[in-house]
């Protein structure tokens, strides 16, 4: 194995670790405002701007449809989002953030913001930006939809 090699599994392992300990925080903040995992702040995140359909927020969270759907249900359920027909085509299902939504997401935020301040603390703006964009290439290698 070369060091190339050996720096991609590298690369990978520490992302793991990041992940885990990401989902652990993530969870906890979650479980404050009553969400039961990370991925439903997700949605939530990912609905902050407008209402998507199922299929535009499974593409932007990554997450397959099946389970995008009992995630939609589990959260419609807590009374954070809501569903209904697209005017245009009757197909469509689209999903919208609640008042109650938008207060969780609101208070994720709050949180997240410390808890990112004091992660990123000792890590300069331009190196932030360069990791960010490696991220994001390294997403769109692996994402069979690419």
């Amino acid at each position: 194995m070369d060091n190339q090699d050996h720096l991609h599994g590298s690369i990978v392992v520490n992302i793991f670790r990041c992940s885990n300990l990401l989902e652990r925080i993530g969870r906890k903040l979650a479980a404050e405002v009553g969400l039961t995992s990370v991925h439903q702040w997700f949605i939530l995140s990912a609905l902050s701007d407008g209402d998507l359909s199922l299929r535009q927020l499974g593409k932007n969270t990554l997450v397959t449809k099946q389970n995008m759907t009992g995630m939609i249900e589990r959260l419609k359920q807590g009374q954070f989002v809501k569903t209904y027909e697209c005017q245009d085509d009757r197909r469509i299902t689209l999903v919208s953030l609640t008042e109650k939504g938008k207060q969780a997401l609101q208070h994720l935020d709050r949180f997240g913001i410390t808890n990112n301040e004091a992660s990123f603390e000792h890590i300069k703006l331009e190196e932030l930006s360069s990791f960010n964009k490696c991220l994001q290439q390294l997403i769109d290698n692996m994402n069979d939809d690419h």
